[in-house]
């Protein structure tokens, strides 16, 4: 769908709908600067391909999303809800996700491939999920493969529905789903420290650290004046190898490990001088790692949360849903150091639900949080 008239032909009859499927697709994987490149739509007769890049206003959809009378399901809503909001603004009010659905049932499969085989026989063919959704045109592949994202999703929904009704876990659903409308995009571009997030940077030398952060730089400069995914410009390996081996001639880049050589004759120039910029970093502009140590608790609180994680595993397999689903590590340790006593006090724990306290129990938990005293 690529014009403003088909869209408001295909969208004014929605507006009655009880349900809606959404899906995004965006191409971080092969872009540096993202976006939204397609939105899919299927009511329970039709489904959409919008192309957001042809469309001039797609207020509609936003209209669509925030119609509380409308139920907005998702498969995995969390991006798909946060990049909404960072291209359009838009927020949904009424939610449905079927992966959260899956995994307060214990599913083994969460993914939208397993559910649907599961419950329709449907085979879906994954070699597209990381396709390059900017391209233009697509493919007819491309778009069945987008439509089915969402052509399933409202009988999915069902199915999930009846069975989180009749388990007496859809009120878990029904707040998780709450919880969902407040998702916004948290906006990381830019931020100076990013390279202290690649794995091992924390355990390099300061002056490792030094050309870390100067070949990061580079890599990020470069990836944006091509618009394409830094990692398709040189991986993360590559530069934590570059910082530690700091080469400062063609002949020692090329003995490297780690570094292609491909990324080499393209790049070799540039890569040194990134490298001489690290290494003439004067050592009290280093850059400084912040250890983030966690705090310490109490024995009395420790063995509270033993307690409690022993509570969890039990109740975890009698309600046959994964521990960290069901109240994960942090909300555990926030009981113990809060050692509530009452249920008043433990429905104030930050981050603790109503449905866990329900699921475990609430005389449990406290029950185990009092055990030693």
């Amino acid at each position: 769908m690529s014009s403003d008239e088909a869209l408001k032909a295909f969208i004014e009859p929605l507006q009655e709908a009880k349900r809606i499927a959404f899906d995004t697709e965006a191409a971080s994987f092969h872009r540096y600067v993202d976006r939204i490149y397609l939105i899919q739509i299927s009511s329970d007769t039709e489904t959409a391909i919008i192309d957001p890049l042809a469309i001039s206003n797609l207020k509609a959809v936003g209209r669509l999303l925030a119609n509380p009378a409308i139920e907005a399901v998702f498969h995995d809503a969390d991006y798909d809800l946060r990049v909404l909001d960072r291209d359009y603004g838009f927020h949904a009010r009424n939610l449905f996700d079927t992966r959260i659905a899956a995994q307060l049932l214990g599913e083994p499969g969460i993914g939208l491939g397993p559910l649907l085989q599961k419950y329709f026989r449907l085979s879906v063919d994954k070699k597209l999920q990381r396709a390059d959704w900017s391209r233009r045109p697509l493919t007819p592949e491309m778009i069945s493969y987008a439509a089915g994202d969402t052509r399933h999703l409202l009988s999915l929904r069902d199915e999930l529905h009846g069975q989180l009704e009749s388990r007496g876990r859809l009120e878990w659903a029904q707040e998780e789903f709450k919880r969902l409308e407040a998702i916004r995009w948290n906006p990381d571009a830019g931020n100076p420290d990013a390279f202290l997030r690649i794995k091992g940077a924390k355990a390099l030398s300061p002056r490792s650290l030094s050309i870390l952060k100067t070949v990061h730089e580079w890599r990020e400069a470069t990836a944006a004046s091509l618009d394409r995914a830094p990692f398709r410009v040189l991986g993360n390996d590559a530069l934590t190898a570059l910082a530690r081996t700091a080469p400062t001639t063609r002949r020692r880049l090329r003995s490297m490990n780690g570094v292609p050589s491909s990324a080499i004759r393209r790049y070799g120039d540039d890569l040194l001088k990134a490298v001489q910029r690290g290494l003439e970093t004067p050592p009290e502009k280093y850059p400084k790692v912040e250890r983030n140590r966690r705090p310490k608790i109490s024995p009395a609180a420790q063995q509270r949360l033993e307690r409690l994680k022993a509570l969890r595993r039990v109740a975890a397999k009698d309600l046959g849903i994964e521990i960290g689903v069901l109240c994960p590590n942090g909300t555990l340790q926030a009981i113990a150091v809060a050692a509530p006593t009452t249920t008043r006090d433990l429905r104030k724990v930050l981050d603790l639900k109503r449905w866990q306290c329900a699921a475990v129990g609430s005389a449990e938990l406290l029950q185990a949080v009092g055990d030693g005293a």
